[in-house]
């Protein structure tokens, strides 16, 4: 019993191929370009968030991202007209979501840069869907750690 609320406790981690990222760059650090990121932000995930409600895994949800540059990037700039977007193998810092803990490392990622993109970051995490607060509350968002789908399988809930 110790060793399993030892394992609750903990964030999970999990590989950079369980996950697709997002990371906002601003044009640069006043206050109105802060502002205007976060702005950014929103627009591209409540797009995001609809291309993939229905993806199954990491690999589908690059597969849409990559298909949908396009659209991701009309919606940034809906907000931001000089806004681009460039999806790579991008460098992340060490993170915790709603009790996942993201490691630090290379990551496939949207990324979302605001004119000359010289200001402070915003990150999250687009698949599994952790850039969603809600998520944390209703447990969606940690319901993707490993640790947790094994633990669920163990008492007959649903495998993933």
């Amino acid at each position: 019993m110790l060793i399993l609320m030892l394992a609750l406790a903990c964030p999970a981690r999990a590989e950079s191929r369980d996950y697709v990222r997002l990371h906002v760059v601003a044009a640069g650090d006043s206050a109105p370009a802060q502002a205007l990121k976060l702005r950014v932000r929103d627009a591209v995930l409540s797009r995001a968030r609809a291309l993939l409600e229905d993806v199954g895994d990491a690999d589908a949800a690059w597969k849409v991202v990559n298909d949908n540059l396009d659209a991701l990037e009309a919606a940034a700039r809906t907000v931001a007209p000089d806004a681009r977007c460039e999806l790579g193998v991008f460098p992340f810092p060490e993170r915790v979501y709603g009790g996942t803990r993201v490691p630090a490392g290379d990551y496939r990622a949207l990324r979302v840069v605001i004119g000359a993109g010289r200001g402070h970051n915003w990150w999250c995490v687009l698949y599994p869907t952790l850039c969603y607060p809600e998520a944390w509350v209703e447990g969606d968002g940690a319901l993707y750690s490993s640790a947790w789908r094994w633990l669920r399988s163990l008492f007959g809930g649903e495998k993933k």
